[in-house]
């Protein structure tokens, strides 16, 4: 099992370091489908080896000048004061009593939204067409939608763990006009400050199994490095392109989960 667990680590990592999306999507799933952990516990864990593995990457991106600093502190205002809302949510539906509906629900609507921005991706890599401008035209945006961006990020990894790749990603390329490149660096360094403040909560609640997580980081720290310095090499329209299909995946498996 520990030969499993490892080899699921890598292959997230991979992901994850490569196109800043596909952690919490895969990993929350195994953990509960495979290792038959209780979905609080998956989630804690999960976000927990996230916050890790997307450090990792969010200090490879830094080295390569990949992310854009500004954008992400104006996601982070609004990100982490509503992921921590997501927890406190958790906390408050279970005190309560069940809280697998309201996890349904939320699964299903951001898989809808999901399904639509990744089909927008892939039909724009598909059709996009070569230019001679070596970097997309800047989009400037007001700092508060920004926020805003981060937050609807940030609430859905408080109360599920997926958000913090697939969905701010998805955000990011409705919103923003960057480089692939730099899409996945400001994605992974936004991601690595909201799973780390989501972590701290989770811990602090109980909701970690700590054992698994150091078993899932020997097998996903040498591959989010291996996917981090594979970026820049990649051509911008195959990445925009794949990101679209990591996203479509992700989208399917949210609106699959049960």
């Amino acid at each position: 099992m520990n030969a499993i667990t490892i080899a699921m680590g890598f292959v997230v990592g991979f992901l994850v370091g490569l196109t800043g999306v596909g952690g919490a999507v895969l990993m929350t799933p195994f953990l509960v489908l495979v290792l038959k952990l209780p979905p609080s516990l998956a989630i804690g864990t999960d976000l927990t080896y996230a916050a890790i593995t997307k450090a990792v990457g969010a200090w490879q991106h830094w080295k390569q000048k990949t992310a854009n600093t500004h954008l992400v502190a104006q996601l982070a205002i609004g990100s982490i004061p509503a992921s921590l809302a997501g927890v406190t949510l958790i906390t408050i539906i279970r005190q309560a009593g069940d809280s697998a509906w309201m996890e349904v629900l939320l699964g299903r609507i951001l898989a809808v939204i999901l399904i639509l921005v990744s089909l927008s991706m892939i039909w724009r890599a598909i059709t996009q067409r070569p230019t001679h401008s070596s970097r997309p035209v800047h989009v400037q945006r007001p700092w508060w939608l920004t926020a805003v961006v981060g937050a609807v990020g940030g609430v859905a990894v408080g109360l599920t763990s997926v958000g913090s790749g697939s969905i701010v990603t998805a955000l990011l390329i409705t919103f923003y006009q960057l480089e692939a490149s730099e899409l996945v660096g400001t994605d992974i360094l936004h991601a690595a400050l909201l799973t780390g403040v989501s972590t701290l909560a989770h811990i602090a609640l109980g909701n970690v199994k700590l054992d698994l997580v150091g078993w899932l980081l020997i097998g996903s720290l040498p591959g989010v490095l291996l996917g981090s310095r594979l970026v820049p090499w990649l051509p911008e329209r195959w990445l925009r392109g794949g990101l679209g299909v990591l996203v479509l995946f992700s989208s399917a498996k949210l609106l699959t989960e049960r």
